[in-house]
């Protein structure tokens, strides 16, 4: 009697591949989210002549809301450790976002703002992923 085999040519369910696309496709979703409404906010900035006071905090909102929705995209996939993926997502949300802002801003600087800035990816992508996990 033989025993069918997996195909090699798809990722076993729990391999560290299989993690880590999931993981990247998840955090280049959160990015294209926040490109998406970055873009939308300006529009709106544009047209209904708004302070700009309000910048950082809908700024800040928009990022959070993209690692939530991603870490839940990771956590989704997976049946266990959701919080782990989430947290990574939100990670590497965060590394994406420091390439991009170097590249289109002119330098990288590491101080404090990028500290706090991993932590909040840890720390809302996890959130984001015991959402996702939860969530049938």
């Amino acid at each position: 009697m033989k025993i069918a085999k997996k195909s090699s040519s798809q990722p076993v369910e729990n391999s560290v591949i299989h993690n880590f696309l999931v993981i990247l496709k998840a955090s280049l979703f959160a990015v294209i989210i926040s490109l998406i409404c970055f873009v939308l906010f300006a529009l709106v900035m544009k047209l209904a002549n708004l302070q700009e006071s309000i910048i950082p905090p809908v700024n800040q909102a928009i990022r959070i809301v993209s690692m939530v929705v991603g870490g839940a995209a990771a956590a989704r996939s997976s049946k266990s450790k959701g919080w782990l993926k989430g947290a990574l997502t939100g990670l590497l949300y965060i590394v994406w976002a420091f390439i991009i802002s170097g590249i289109f801003g002119g330098g990288y600087i590491f101080d404090t703002v990028l500290l706090s800035d991993v932590l909040l990816g840890i720390v809302v992508g996890a959130i984001g992923g015991i959402i996702g996990i939860n969530i049938e």
